[in-house]
């Protein structure tokens, strides 16, 4: 197996950066939130986060399609790493969910955008920001638990 050659402290090191990555990214969608909420410009938020979400959904698909990863060094390296963690058959299962994930979501907002009135909707930032800072906490708590949990499989 290949996950072996893998230095699970320099795997752990990168998932690190790359969740500090992640988090100064939401930091900066969580400032523009808050920007476009006080300017009652919700609509600019939106599609901005739209555009974010279709740019995620193609790159899964260019993945998944093509086997090559888009994104930083660091992550790059942490997906392969996952890919050789995972086999190729368990890493294709789960990113053929990802990808059905993303287009639905991107339907979910074309259709939010195209429906919802925004000089009228009647948001405000407690509303929009409540589940922003959740699914954030949740994400950071589900990477730090499962780098706690990475273990060497030769040592088990």
């Amino acid at each position: 197996m290949e996950e072996t050659q893998w230095d699970l402290r320099e795997v752990k090191i990168l998932k690190k950066k790359q969740l500090l990555q992640y988090n100064l990214a939401m930091l900066l969608l969580f400032v523009l939130l808050n920007y476009f909420m006080e300017y009652g410009q919700f609509y600019l938020f939106i599609g901005i986060f739209y555009v974010l979400v279709v740019i995620l959904a193609a790159s899964i698909v260019y993945n998944l399609k093509t086997g090559k990863f888009i994104g930083t060094k660091t992550s790059k390296r942490v997906q392969e790493f996952d890919k050789a963690r995972l086999g190729e058959k368990r890493w294709k299962r789960r990113k053929t969910l990802e990808a059905a994930f993303g287009v639905v979501l991107t339907v979910f907002i074309t259709i939010f955008i195209f429906t919802t009135d925004f000089n009228n909707s009647g948001m405000n930032y407690s509303s929009a920001a409540f589940p922003f800072i959740g699914a954030w906490i949740g994400y950071n708590v589900g990477e730090f638990v499962r780098m706690n949990t990475l273990t060497d499989p030769a040592k088990n």
